[in-house]
């Protein structure tokens, strides 16, 4: 079942109005990205978009991060400068998607990477905080740096 964040207002639209068209399995779904992203983020806030049927993710230092658009059979876990994310595991796509995003299409709340997923949602409240610096990362055509690899410092005898 959805639980509601408990810092949520009473002016805020209930996660109830963006869930209750959805199959019980997508509901399930969504339940379970929302905890992921919670235990995650724990300092991220979230809001019910009705015009964009998603839950809005918002992080004090970056501002909106992500968000969940849930529809029949499906999550999409979209990042709004997915472009600039270190993608070592190749999750996120870009078909018909605006030139910075970048989402995880997720079927199932029992096989979703969700070691990954975490990685993603660092990085992403990890991109400069000023959207006019990522908008111009975008612009540019910066890469995103992969972590380094942690390797064992050998020694010799």
């Amino acid at each position: 079942m959805l639980v509601p964040k408990a810092t949520a207002t009473a002016s805020d639209i209930p996660l109830d109005a963006l869930t209750r068209d959805l199959p019980p399995e997508t509901r399930e779904l969504l339940s379970e990205l929302i905890s992921l992203i919670r235990s995650t983020i724990p300092e991220a806030t979230e809001r019910v978009n009705l015009g964009w049927k998603s839950l809005n993710f918002a992080h004090p230092s970056v501002g909106y991060f992500c968000g969940l658009f849930p529809s029949d059979g499906r999550v999409v876990v979209a990042f709004e400068f997915g472009v600039l994310l270190p993608d070592p595991d190749g999750l996120l796509d870009d078909r018909g998607c605006a030139r910075q995003v970048r989402y995880v299409p997720v079927l199932s709340p029992h096989t979703f990477p969700r070691a990954a997923l975490k990685r993603l949602l660092r990085a992403a409240i990890s991109l400069p905080p000023e959207r006019a610096t990522r908008i111009a990362l975008v612009r540019s055509g910066a890469k995103p740096v992969l972590p380094k690899p942690r390797t064992r410092k050998r020694t010799i005898s």
